[in-house]
C-alpha cells in the first residue's frame, strides 16, 4: 500500500494535468505570480536575518542575557530564544530556518533541534491579522484575535514538549562551530536563505498547480477539507468565505497545509520524526480551534468579507508590503545567484 498509494496520487494527477491544462498552468501562473510579488520580497529578508543572528553569534550573546526564562519554559539552551520569537514574527517557514542554523552551529543538539522544530512552525502577524483577518474575514479584531490564539497554541505545546527534558543539561558547544565574522556570517545567511527560498517556490507553485484542479473538481465541504489539508492560504479563503465558524478557521492556521510543512522539511540536516510533526502539527490545531471556541462570540464578522490573493506564510496582502513582480523576479535571480556563486567559493570564503 506503501507504494501503491503515492502511484495511484502521482497517475490521477497526471491525468488531472493532461485533462485540465488550462486550469493546470492557470494554477501555476498564479503561483509564480505569488512568488515573485509577495513571497519572495516579504519572506527573504526575515529568514536572512534569522540566520545572520545565529551564524554570527549574536543569538548568543542575547541568549546569554535574555534567553534564560524562555530556555527555562522549553528546555531549550538560551541561545534558541532569538530564534523562537523570530519564528513567531517571521512566519512558518522561518522558524525552521532558524532551528537548522542552530543545529549547523552546534547551538542545538538533534534531539533539542528536532523538538524545537515541532512547536516552530508559525504564521506570522501580517498574515494572521492582514490577510485573514482584515481580508478574508473583514475583521482586523478577528485577526489579532487568531494570531493571539495560534501563538499561545505554539508556546502551549513548546513548554509540553519540554517537559520530560527539564532536568538534562544541554551541552550547546560540544562539536559546534565558532561564529562566523559579520562579513562571512552575512554571505552564508543570504547562501542559506536564497537557497530554502528557491525550494520554497518550487512547492508554492506544485501546489497552486494541484489545489487548481482541485478547485475544478470538488466544491463545498470537501473543497474546504482539501484545501485546508493541502495549502493555509486557500484553506482559511475558502472556510471564511463559506461563513465557517472561527475555529476552523484557527484550526487551519495551526495545521498549517502540506505546502508549508514540506518548506519547513526540506534541506534539514538533523533527523525529523514524522509522525511526531505531522501529530504536533495537528495538535497545534486543535489547541488553537479550543482557544478561539470561547471567544468567538465576541468577534463579529461581515456577512461577505472581500477575497484576497495571498500566499500564507507570514505575509501582507497589501500592496505597501509587498514589492513588484519584477523586484520579485530580481530577487529570484539574485537567489540564485548567490546559490551558484557561493556552492563555488564556499570552502574559500567560509
Amino acid at each position: 500500500m506503501r507504494k501503491l498509494l503515492p502511484a495511484a496520487l502521482a497517475i490521477a494527477l497526471a491525468a488531472g494535468f493532461l485533462f485540465l491544462p488550462q486550469q493546470t498552468a492557470a494554477g501555476a501562473s498564479q503561483g509564480i505570480g505569488t512568488c515573485l510579488s509577495v513571497l519572495v520580497p516579504s519572506l527573504f529578508p526575515f529568514m536572512a536575518v534569522t540566520i545572520f543572528l545565529v551564524k554570527s553569534g549574536v543569538s548568543a550573546a542575547i541568549g546569554r542575557r535574555l534567553g534564560g526564562p524562555l530556555a527555562r519554559l522549553l528546555a531549550l539552551p538560551p541561545a534558541a530564544a532569538p530564534a523562537v520569537l523570530m519564528g513567531m514574527v517571521g512566519g512558518y517557514p522561518t522558524g525552521a530556518r532558524g532551528v537548522e542554523a542552530l543545529y549547523e552551529m552546534g547551538a542545538l543538539d538533534a534531539e533539542e533541534a528536532g523538538r524545537m522544530l515541532l512547536f516552530s512552525v508559525n504564521a506570522g502577524p501580517a498574515f494572521v491579522c492582514t490577510a485573514v483577518g482584515a481580508g478574508f474575514l473583514g475583521s482586523a479584531r478577528a485577526g489579532v484575535m487568531l494570531l493571539l490564539t495560534h501563538l499561545a497554541a505554539g508556546l502551549v505545546l513548546g513548554i509540553l514538549l519540554g517537559l520530560p527534558h527539564h532536568k538534562k543539561k544541554s551541552k550547546p558547544t560540544a562539536s559546534g562551530r565558532p561564529a562566523l565574522s559579520a562579513g562571512q556570517a552575512l554571505i552564508a545567511s543570504v547562501h542559506d536563505a536564497a537557497s530554502a527560498m528557491l525550494m520554497m517556490c518550487a512547492f508554492v507553485v506544485a501546489f497552486s498547480a494541484v489545489l487548481a484542479l482541485l478547485q475544478s473538481v470538488l466544491s463545498g465541504k470537501l473543497l474546504m477539507a482539501a484545501a485546508s489539508f493541502c495549502e493555509v492560504t486557500l484553506g482559511c479563503r475558502t472556510l471564511a468565505g463559506t461563513g465557517a465558524p472561527l475555529w476552523c478557521v484557527s484550526l487551519a492556521l495551526g495545521w498549517g497545509g502540506l505546502c508549508v510543512h514540506l518548506q519547513c522539511l526540506q534541506g534539514l540536516s538533523f533527523p525529523v520524526h514524522m509522525g511526531k510533526f505531522f501529530l504536533c502539527r495537528a495538535a497545534q490545531g486543535v489547541l488553537a480551534a479550543a482557544f478561539t471556541a470561547p471567544f468567538t462570540k465576541w468577534v463579529w464578522l461581515p456577512t461577505l468579507p472581500p477575497a484576497v490573493e495571498v500566499f500564507g506564510s507570514g505575509l501582507s496582502s497589501r500592496p505597501a508590503l509587498s514589492g513588484s513582480i519584477a523586484a520579485g523576479a530580481a530577487l529570484v535571480v539574485l537567489c540564485a545567484v548567490a546559490v551558484l556563486d557561493a556552492g563555488k567559493k564556499e570552502s574559500n570564503v567560509l
